[in-house]
């Protein structure tokens, strides 16, 4: 198994998590380290970031 897939897989809970505001345990630590910098918009900031490690990865992945 490739760690671009594992890597994708965790592109699209962090986007799942920022999109819904999830209270889910490993999105809350996700959270809780993004609000210190980016305050209330860091489900936002989680939710961009989570497509683009996901594009990313998936682009690596498709391409390896």
């Amino acid at each position: 198994m490739s760690w671009y897939w594992v890597g994708f897989a965790i592109g699209i809970y962090m986007t799942w998590g920022g999109a819904t505001k999830s209270s889910a345990k490993p999105y809350f630590f996700l959270h809780a380290r993004a609000s210190l910098l980016w305050k209330q918009q860091a489900h936002i900031f989680l939710m961009i970031s989570g497509i683009a490690v996901s594009l990313v990865m998936l682009f690596l992945a498709l391409t390896r």
